[in-house]
């Protein structure tokens, strides 16, 4: 007896000093950098709570980094929406925080009534826990905000992967996997995040680690950028433009490139603007992309300048993100437009490789 209490005790003291000693190659500062998201967003955390990789001391540490992702997204001014679902130990998925849940307080006050559940038979899967944000999304997504999933598990199973890329299609969602251990492994991780996986897809050693990454986990959620529709009576209205201040928006193309390559002609009323695209970077700037100096000007009615961007976006392509430099305008209007390729150049498109036309889109 005397010894299974040391063995414990040892087993604590060895996670403690992983969790001050663990080095994470992440940039710890609060984002909130894309003045578009307005500090909003519909956020899902989905927990698997399988037994055979979560304890009860366990369980404490990721409800404690919940907690402070939804602190860190939850400072003055901000209208985040909060939903935890946590699905692998009970026969159906355990809604711990239900959805739309807005501030950080009402999250911690349902949070700390989550217990530590033994397992069933037949416990509810990931698939089982996304079919619930999709209900959820479905009646309480807010137009125009950010939609984030984020999957934390031991375990992966990449039965999911239809059920996220439905996701993504079908809400506007951006899905982050955070895989634990070395079961969660990068190649699985890749498949299951949504793309650009170097910004989606985070692999953790272990749960004392999850606490040291929260806060970049939040920064991540917090970057991701509002959807622009495609469509040409839907124009996005920026009121009020401020001097030097990225303005970042992403496109869904994925039902426009299943089979072909397209073009995205991206239209601003702000002449002076430089704008840059990425199918690599969720927020492309002067440090990571290259402007498209590739700019049309044209006279909208009345004699305003309007400047037109191009972008060739390859087949298969799901999202592409566009960044507008703002020069300080009282207010600006930005629209994007997907064009089909003729057939001619569609043949001239297949033989330039993918990759380079990722490397050359700003």
């Amino acid at each position: 007896m005397h010894n299974t209490g040391v063995c414990v005790w040892t087993n604590v003291c060895i996670g403690l000093a992983l969790l001050f000693f663990v080095t994470v190659d992440a940039d710890p500062t609060k984002a909130f950098n894309n003045p578009l998201n307005g500090r909003a967003v519909d956020l899902f955390l989905l927990v698997d709570e399988n037994n055979s990789y979560m304890s009860v001391m366990q369980l404490g540490l990721v409800k404690t980094a919940l907690q402070n992702i939804a602190n860190e997204l939850n400072p003055v001014g901000s209208t985040p929406s909060f939903g935890v679902f946590f699905y692998g130990a009970t026969s159906s998925v355990n809604i711990v925080v239900p959805h739309p849940t807005t501030t950080a307080s009402a999250f911690k006050a349902k949070l700390d009534l989550k217990q530590y559940s033994m397992m069933q038979t037949n416990p509810s899967t990931l698939m089982t826990a996304l079919d619930n944000v999709d209900s959820a999304c479905q009646s309480g997504c807010r137009p125009s905000v950010p939609r984030v999933t984020v999957v934390f598990s031991s375990v992966l199973d990449l039965k999911a992967q239809a059920a996220i890329r439905r996701l993504e299609a079908g809400r506007g969602m951006t899905v982050i996997i955070v895989g634990i251990g070395s079961y969660a492994g990068t190649p699985i991780l890749n498949q299951l995040a949504s793309h650009p996986v170097q910004h989606y897809a985070i692999p953790i050693g272990n749960l004392f680690e999850l606490n040291v990454v929260a806060a970049h986990i939040s920064s991540i959620i917090s970057d991701v950028p509002r959807f622009l529709e495609t469509n040409i009576n839907a124009p996005l209205v920026i009121t009020s433009m401020l001097s030097g201040i990225y303005y970042t928006v992403q496109l869904n193309t994925q039902e426009y490139t299943t089979t072909k390559d397209v073009l995205v002609m991206l239209t601003t009323n702000c002449p002076g603007c430089s704008v840059y695209g990425s199918l690599s970077e969720p927020n492309p700037i002067s440090a990571n992309t290259a402007a498209n100096q590739d700019r049309h000007n044209f006279y909208a009615a009345g004699g305003f300048p309007n400047s037109q961007y191009y972008f060739h976006i390859p087949k298969g392509t799901g999202r592409i993100y566009l960044s507008v430099l703002g020069n300080g305008m009282a207010s600006a209007n930005i629209l994007a437009y997907v064009i089909n390729l003729p057939n001619m150049m569609q043949v001239s498109a297949a033989n330039v490789d993918a990759s380079s036309l990722s490397e050359t889109i700003g």
